[in-house]
């Protein structure tokens, strides 16, 4: 009798972080010294050194991107960071200037109260941003939380925080059980070994399908639908197909290990749809759908979790496109502007968020790493400034700033300066002298 120790394939679901702050210990603890990153050039208002660790201490390097190389505090704003079986991370940090204070938020809001560094944060079981915002006082500060917009600040720094899951050696070490390949006599499958749940369509006058399951391993043990198959019958088995909705298990014993396949196989009509954003035909299953997976219905797209419920009015990151999306009331993505928590968001035909310079009818729009759109003042990272109006759209020409100064802005919105325009003497920052 064949051990069947089950092995489930789980598709990693980001979900909403429960973030909060909690009380910190002392920043040196024990023996171990903590990691600090430090920036010996910086200016007024940009932080000098950034420390981040967890537990007893143990340091947290600073990365350019979830898989990237570890950086240094530099005077770059976006930095990423991996937590690797814990949730909570310490982070301290000090501003350069005297007086300057910097202040700690959980997301990108105007309004959330900003807490003292030195704090422990918890970022739950997906992925974060910590925003660490610099004031040049603890009263400016104050002033811009009074007037509800924590972002008028001198700079602001984004911690990118994405919790891993822990892996044991053993678990590194472990063999499992998956198939080589799955053919079929009608319809297809995009096999990849460790995905175990496909949906096939075929005719509705298709009523018997042949089914190939390979192993990794010839020397594996293979059922189709509880049956044995054997390398002598080309591990095949031709198997009765029902009107609607049929389903098809495929289970391979490897060692002590195991794995089951399943083809969610609807037999009948189904309706072809176009995605245009590559040409390609989706032929969509009219009854029950797969798990864990985008479903395309009527041209738009939704996505059911793993309980066969759509996701509705929720943010959605996708780790296999590495894109966000925003799951509207209906479930379906999002396009076009957005609004959310007093921020607005683009997302483009394909309702993928988007970040940077992005033209929408003519104009110039900022959207931060976060999908932010941004307005006033922005520098770029070659020390570049651009005007955005109050709509976001970034202004170009003469203007003048809600201090009465003006400037002079050229057809690619940057500000020119210790230059003249006409008879107009325009100073090193930019400012009509």
């Amino acid at each position: 009798m064949h051990k069947k120790i089950k092995y489930i394939i789980a598709a990693t679901l980001v979900v909403a972080a429960v973030s909060g702050f909690a009380p910190s210990n002392n920043f040196l603890l024990g023996s171990v010294e903590a990691y600090a990153s430090t920036y010996n050039d910086a200016s007024n208002g940009e932080l000098k050194s950034l420390d981040l660790t967890w537990g007893s201490g143990s340091k947290i390097k600073l990365l350019d991107s979830y898989s990237g190389d570890e950086v240094d505090l530099s005077s770059d704003t976006d930095y990423y960071v991996q937590l690797k079986g814990v949730s909570d991370f310490n982070v301290a940090a000090e501003v350069k200037g005297s007086g300057y204070v910097v202040k700690m938020f959980t997301s990108s809001s105007r309004s959330e109260k900003g807490e003292d560094v030195g704090q422990d944060v918890n970022i739950g079981s997906g992925y974060k941003d910590i925003y660490l915002r610099t004031y040049k006082s603890e009263e400016a500060y104050k002033e811009a939380y009074n007037d509800g917009d924590v972002s008028d600040c001198e700079k602001i720094y984004i911690i990118h925080a994405r919790k891993e899951s822990s892996t044991s050696e053993a678990e590194e070490d472990r063999e499992y059980a998956y198939l080589d390949g799955i053919y079929l006599s009608d319809g297809s499958v995009d096999f990849s070994k460790n995905k175990t749940s496909y949906d096939v369509n075929v005719g509705e006058d298709v009523d018997k399908l042949t089914v190939r399951a390979n192993p990794d391993d010839d020397d594996d043990y293979i059922e189709i639908n509880g049956n044995s198959v054997y390398e002598d019958d080309n591990f095949e088995k031709t198997v009765n197909l029902d009107k609607g909705n049929n389903t098809i298990t495929i289970y391979v014993e490897h060692e002590d290990e195991d794995t089951t396949y399943t083809l969610n196989v609807y037999r009948g009509k189904s309706a072809n749809k176009t995605d245009s954003s590559n040409g390609q035909n989706f032929a969509i299953q009219t009854q029950e759908g797969s798990l864990n997976a985008w479903q395309r219905v009527d041209g738009k797209w939704r996505y059911v979790d793993g309980t066969g419920s759509v996701l509705k009015s929720t943010w959605w990151f996708d780790k296999d496109t590495g894109k966000n999306y925003y799951l509207g009331q209906d479930g379906f993505r999002t396009t076009g502007w957005f609004s959310d928590n007093n921020n607005w968001y683009y997302f483009n035909e394909n309702g993928e968020m988007q970040t940077g310079w992005v033209n929408i009818n003519k104009n110039w729009y900022y959207l931060n790493k976060s999908g932010a759109m941004q307005m006033g003042w922005l520098e770029d990272s070659t020390g570049n400034w651009y005007y955005l109006d109050g709509s976001g759209a970034m202004e170009t020409g003469w203007i003048e700033d809600s201090n009465g100064k003006w400037y002079y802005l050229d057809s690619t919105g940057k500000m020119i300066k210790d230059s003249a325009i006409g008879a107009y003497k325009l100073g090193t920052d930019g400012e009509l002298e």
